[in-house]
Formats: structure tokens, C-alpha cells, sequence
């Protein structure tokens, strides 16, 4: 999911900075943008507030089984019990990470209007970003989300070829032949003697026979270097050292009944903008099956994973209080500013839940502003739009 275009209008205020605290003969108003206000003829600076943005990031582990190539015979030649019998790939969701970003609010724009005697005998500071952010939010245009669809349902590799050492070589057996013929002529007998030569493929039992037996052979090897069969003074490194290669290639042609399995990790990205209902936000992200993996959301038979984003409700003390604040008055207003509301974030697979953090989200909070003109130093926070810092000297 990709963020909303923000207008195309360029202004915007990082924090507010009046460097001669102790001149204040004029003051700055700041009037919700819409209804008709403010008048195209004031002037001023448009600002927004941001809103949140959650970003799920969810680790999809893929892990691919191999049936051996000698699978039908590892109970015959080595009584093998435990080996992968089919071709098998499955996928599960690992891990979930959430990050909550910022975004330009389209229903938080301000205007700051300023009177002719607003900037005597002080300097104004306004810190802008592209978007209009109160304290900006930097590289938004480098958000972008990333799907990856796996809903094919059939085994792929991630590499070419077999995922079996190839040990055996060649796979073809030459067999030598050697005919002798018999010739009567009258009373007297002759041999004629003759080599014929063919070539045959070795069928895959006789391959995991030989197998089998090489196998074998690297026990007793590893065997005789223990007890000391040769009767070499070895080092003790170098014994280490062929041992542990002899081990290794039992592993590999072992690995030709037993089969094998590996296991790669990818990541999707995904953007959610919650809304500004205090009961919450439920959005489908994509679907999910532990056979074919990520698809796209709703698609069916497969279970869907949800961003769930519930409101703690820790504000609910003031905000009567904000709400009769705000109705109309004639007094002039100062920054607009957001309280955030704390909320719990939680990613659902179906009923079960995968992943769960708390966090600050603006759009579940209240938008409420400061009194104009009586303070010099005001910093925003770069993320809800808060206030972070505030001074009146």
C-alpha cells in the first residue's frame, strides 16, 4: 500500500521560534482551514497536523523437504526408520514487527494569520518539511510496500538444479562380455574367442547399493583411525581433521536416502493509516496458507491476516473539556496542536494473534490549541504532533 499524494501546496512549520520574548506587540492567529476561513485576502502560512501510519512487516519462513533419490531403498540396505518419503514445501509467519510512521493529516490544515504588527520589533522562525508537517517527518516518498505473492502452489527450488551432491559418477556401468564360440568343421573343433562390450545405465537400486556400501566402508575407516588400525602416529589435528571429513561425506550420501530440507525467510511490508473512530480499526492486509504462503487479501481459501488498532481510551477525562473548548469564539487562537491517544496494535492470523504492541496513534486523539501570542519558544513533536517543548520567557 502506498501513501496518499499529499497537495501539491509547499509550506509547512517544524517548530515556532520568537527570538525577542520581551517585544510581544503583535499577535499571531491561527484559523482552521475550511468553511470558508480564513479569507483569501489574510496573510499568513497554511500548516498541517500529521496523522500515523503503522507499518507491518511480517517474516514468512518457507521451508522445502526433498524426498532422497534412494528414499525406496533406506529400510532395505540401510534400515533406515526416519526419511522424507514425498516433495513438500510449507510456509508459516515467524515473526511480525510493527512501526508507526507519520503522514500529512488531509483533514488537519491550519492558517496562520499575522497582523502588520505580528513581526515588529521580533524575528518569526518557521521550520517547514515538503508535506506540511508541524516538526516534519523526513524520506516519506521512500515508504513504499513490497507484496510478494506465492500463491502458485507448486514445489520451486530457490536454485537450479538438484539439492543433492552428486556422488556418483558416471551413472552408467560398462559390461564387458567375453564369448567364446565353439566351430565343428568335420572331425575338428575350434574355439573362437571374442570380447563384447556394452554400456547400461546402473539402476537407481544399484546405485543406493553401492551407496550403502560406501557408507559402510567410511564407518570402518573412521573406526580404524580411532583404535589406531593403521598404526600411523597422527596428530591429534590432523586425525580431527580427516575425521570430521569423513563424517561429512557420510552426511552426504546419507542425505541421498534420508533427503533433505532448507528453509529461506522472506519479508512483506505492508501500510495501514487507521482511522479516527475510538472503537478501532480492523483492515485485511493479505492472505495467508501454511501450502502457497502470502496472497493477496481476500483471496479465497486462504485464512486472512488483520491489523486490529483499539483505542486504550486514556483520554476520555478531557475530553469533554477539549470538545467545549472548541466552540466558536472570538478570541485568537494560537498553534494548533494534537494529544495522542494511546492504542494497542495487534496483528491477527485468523483468531490467533501473532503480534502486539502498544503505541501512541494522533487520529485517536484530540486536536486542541495553545493561547496566542503569549509564548517564545514552542517545539512540536515530529511524529503525533504534540508538543514537546513549550517556553514563555
Amino acid at each position: 500500500m502506498k501513501f496518499k499524494s499529499v497537495s501539491s501546496l509547499v509550506f509547512i512549520l517544524l517548530f515556532f521560534l520568537l527570538l525577542l520574548p520581551g517585544v510581544i506587540s503583535g499577535q499571531v492567529h491561527v484559523v482552521p482551514f475550511g468553511k470558508g476561513m480564513p479569507s483569501v485576502e489574510e496573510n499568513g502560512i497554511l500548516y498541517t497536523l500529521p496523522r500515523n501510519v503503522v507499518k507491518v512487516e511480517l517474516a514468512v519462513s518457507k521451508t522445502e523437504t526433498f524426498k532422497g533419490p534412494y528414499a525406496d531403498f533406506a529400510i532395505k540396505y540401510l534400515g533406515l526408520t526416519s526419511f522424507i518419503t514425498k516433495n513438500s514445501v510449507d510456509y508459516s509467519i515467524v515473526d511480525a514487527d510493527f512501526e508507526v510512521l507519520a503522514e500529512a493529516d488531509p483533514d488537519q490544515y491550519y492558517f496562520i494569520e499575522m497582523d502588520e504588527k505580528a513581526g515588529s520589533g521580533r524575528s518569526l522562525f518557521f521550520a517547514m518539511n515538503e508535506q506540511g508537517i508541524i516538526s516534519g517527518y523526513a524520506d516519506v516518498s521512500k515508504m513504499t510496500g513490497r507484496k510478494q505473492l506465492s500463491a502458485d502452489g507448486k514445489l520451486r527450488t530457490s536454485g537450479a538444479g538438484s539439492p543433492f551432491i552428486d556422488l556418483l559418477q558416471p551413472k552408467v556401468l560398462e559390461k564387458v562380455d567375453t564369448i567364446i564360440r565353439r566351430i565343428s568343421v568335420d572331425t575338428n573343433t575350434f574355439e573362437d574367442v571374442f570380447i563384447r562390450r556394452s554400456i547400461s545405465e546402473r539402476s537407481a537400486e544399484q546405485l543406493a547399493k553401492e551407496t550403502a556400501e560406501l557408507i559402510r566402508k567410511i564407518d570402518d575407516n573412521i573406526f580404524n583411525l580411532i583404535t589406531g588400525y593403521q598404526e600411523v602416529n597422527y596428530s591429534k589435528d590432523a586425525l580431527e581433521f580427516m575425521i570430521s571429513q569423513l563424517e561429512k561425506t557420510k552426511q552426504e550420501y546419507l542425505a541421498l536416502f534420508r533427503g533433505v530440507s532448507r528453509t529461506s525467510v522472506t519479508k512483506h511490508v505492508y501500510y495501514v493509516t487507521p482511522g479516527n473512530n475510538p472503537e478501532g480499526t480492523l483492515e485485511t492486509i493479505c492472505g495467508f496458507s501454511g501450502s502457497e504462503g502470502i496472497a493477496a487479501r481476500n483471496t479465497p481459501g486462504f485464512e486472512s491476516v488483520s491489523l486490529l488498532i483499539e483505542s486504550m481510551n486514556q483520554l476520555s477525562a478531557i475530553r469533554d473539556f477539549i470538545a467545549q473548548r472548541e466552540a466558536p469564539s472570538k478570541g485568537k487562537r494560537g498553534l494548533y496542536y494534537r494529544i495522542p491517544e494511546k492504542a494497542r496494535i495487534s496483528l491477527k492470523a485468523g483468531n490467533r494473534i501473532i503480534g502486539q504492541k502498544e503505541a501512541m496513534i494522533s487520529q485517536l486523539g484530540m486536536v486542541t490549541f495553545l493561547p496566542a501570542g503569549i509564548f517564545s519558544y514552542i517545539k512540536m513533536n515530529p511524529l503525533s504532533g504534540s508538543i514537546e517543548l513549550i517556553s514563555s520567557e
